[in-house]
């Protein structure tokens, strides 16, 4: 992929950065497959309880991360570089999308909630609409930002790719 060569960066990322970034890796992975196969497949009460079950609790304690995780992209230095000027940007572009999705996915993902919000059965947090109407709509509108999420994960995982076949090794950057 000659259109990418030459832009391998060597810049590591702080601890804090890589294990926000795995963390919210797994979890987002982990709730966007089973979210859909919970949502597509008939699957028996008692698996898709537990699925929505795991899924809340762990997405809920995604909120107060999330705020810490965009401190740290803030955080981070820009390139005072100014060649491949138009794939930086395609990249900021990207993150912002991913942190734009992200948070109307978890906000979404609160004001659909039909019932309280029970966080591994250790808090309990109250629904926050009680209209029948507003939680639909907001169920709705988390199902769109949930696919616009696989897509954004899908096209993020082809850019590490695409990046780890031109020479730039950004998975071993993004290790402790």
């Amino acid at each position: 992929m000659p259109f990418l060569s030459g832009i391998a960066m060597t810049r590591h990322y702080s601890k804090l950065h890589v294990l926000l970034h795995w963390s919210f890796a797994t979890i987002m992975i982990w709730a966007t497959l089973s979210g859909f196969a919970n949502a597509l497949y008939s699957l028996s009460a008692n698996v898709s309880s537990a699925i929505a079950f795991i899924n809340v609790s762990l997405t809920t304690l995604l909120i107060p991360l999330f705020v810490l995780r965009i401190l740290c992209a803030l955080d981070r230095r820009n390139h005072t570089d100014d060649s491949h000027r138009g794939l930086r940007l395609l990249a900021k572009s990207g993150h912002l999308m991913l942190y734009v999705v992200t948070a109307l996915t978890l906000i979404t993902g609160v004001l659909m909630m039909d019932r309280p919000i029970n966080i591994f059965g250790l808090v309990q947090l109250p629904q926050p609409l009680q209209d029948p109407a507003l939680t639909r709509f907001f169920n709705t509108q988390h199902k769109y930002a949930c696919i616009a999420m696989a897509v954004l994960i899908v096209g993020h995982v082809g850019a590490v790719i695409a990046h780890h076949l031109c020479g730039d090794k950004i998975l071993k950057r993004m290790s402790l």
